[in-house]
């Protein structure tokens, strides 16, 4: 079976694995992407499984298979060893890479991480997704208007309902939910040697804020950077793009990240 579908943006020695969250599909990133150096780093953006150029393509939506398909992409590739970036459900599969293929992953970062556990959801919160899954652009819309409107207006949420819709299937939309609401990273003890980064919006969710993000991490990660955006939310690469692409490349790069240690305004 072909690997899974990706684009390449670049063409610098410093190869970067570049994933997405559970809303879209890679061009999530695409307000961030004029301010990538092509000329430092290459990107793969690896669309998962029922996501974008990887619609179609059935599977378990786990962690692990998240992970093996990564690695596939690599090899197709010819890349021995990259850094690999995650959003949101992703940074579940991101850290696995770095923990258990430390061998190939060199850099972890992660953007707006959910909890290495999961969030604990219930039967009953797992069929109620499965529902919003297929749901269509109506179902989706007043989710997304309830969590979302608030702050970024009525028009996002119908913007991100529609490219929901647009770029991932239903099956995979559901699967991936029971990945970080309830199963989470496995083994989420265990530790991560390889050097980690993450990104926080201070305006999302409290559980994916600094003050609940950096004790989480900072228990299994040797070596954590972790970089809070005063006036972001669950989106850094669209709400903050230009800042989002400074803070990971000069991790990506081994550079110290600004601000680091504290909020960045």
């Amino acid at each position: 079976m072909s690997v899974l579908g990706h684009e390449l943006v670049g063409s610098g020695a410093a190869r970067v694995i570049v994933l997405h969250d559970w809303l879209c599909d890679t061009t999530t990133w695409a307000s961030a992407r004029p301010y990538l150096d092509q000329e430092v780093f290459t990107y793969a953006f690896v669309d998962l499984r029922g996501y974008g150029r990887s619609r179609g393509r059935t599977g378990a939506f786990t962690v692990t298979e998240a992970a093996a398909d990564v690695l596939d992409v690599m090899d197709a590739l010819g890349w021995a060893t990259a850094a690999v970036v995650g959003h949101s459900m992703s940074s579940l599969v991101a850290l696995y890479l770095g923990r258990e293929h430390a061998d190939r992953i060199g850099r972890v970062a992660v953007l707006t991480p959910p909890p290495l556990a999961g969030f604990g959801a219930d039967a009953a919160a797992i069929e109620a997704t499965r529902s919003l899954a297929h749901a269509g652009d109506a179902g989706r819309t007043a989710y997304l208007h309830q969590r979302f409107a608030a702050r970024l207006s009525p028009g996002w949420a119908r913007f991100k309902a529609r490219r929901w819709c647009e770029t991932s299937d239903p099956d995979a939309v559901a699967g991936y939910f029971a990945m970080f609401g309830r199963d989470g990273l496995p083994s989420p003890a265990r530790a991560i040697g390889v050097p980690v980064l993450a990104i926080t919006g201070e305006l999302d969710a409290p559980p994916m804020r600094r003050a609940a993000v950096e004790p989480m991490l900072a228990a299994v990660c040797a070596k954590l950077d972790v970089a809070a955006i005063a006036e972001s939310g669950h989106y850094p690469m669209q709400e903050a793009p230009p800042l989002t692409v400074a803070l990971l490349e000069q991790f990506l790069a081994s550079r110290a990240t600004p601000s680091a240690s504290g909020t960045v305004t």
